[in-house]
């Protein structure tokens, strides 16, 4: 079993700067530092990117090697060695500008414990993605233009 949380934020920006900003992981992660830790491996060739990724979950880091695959509109990443994980970054059109929403899924090991892992790493995890989103809306909205 796997536990995911689910943020959202509007940005006030056009769509496309948005969506530029958020599916690119060598400016997007970054600017989400809150989440944990993220260091670029390579460029497997393939149109992906393999990342070491380490997320503060409370007092643990979990997370290892992740393959990250970027289009137009979303960044997902999924795990390829280490704890299991995934995220999906997705930008829409608001008429406020953008929204983006971030999706996170974890999935701990054990029955029991396990499961009372995933449900408090559930809660750390979204307060998580609510900070980066408002990380980067405030890059976005305040910071400098390009």
């Amino acid at each position: 079993m796997a536990t995911t949380a689910r943020e959202t934020v509007v940005v006030r920006r056009p769509y496309d700067v948005v969506a530029k900003v958020a599916t690119d992981p060598g400016v997007m992660l970054p600017l989400v530092a809150g989440l944990g830790r993220f260091q670029f491996i390579r460029d497997a060739g393939d149109g992906t990117e393999e990342w070491d990724m380490f997320l503060d979950i409370g007092a643990i880091h979990v997370g290892g090697r992740v393959q990250v695959v970027s289009e137009s509109s979303t960044m997902r990443w999924h795990s390829l060695r280490g704890t299991r994980h995934s995220m999906l970054v997705e930008v829409s059109d608001h008429p406020a500008g953008a929204e983006v929403s971030m999706a996170m899924t974890v999935q701990l090991g054990g029955l029991v414990m396990g499961r009372l892992a995933e449900r408090l790493a559930r809660s750390i995890a979204g307060r998580h993605l609510i900070a980066g989103l408002e990380q980067l809306r405030h890059h976005l909205e305040y910071g400098p233009t390009e």
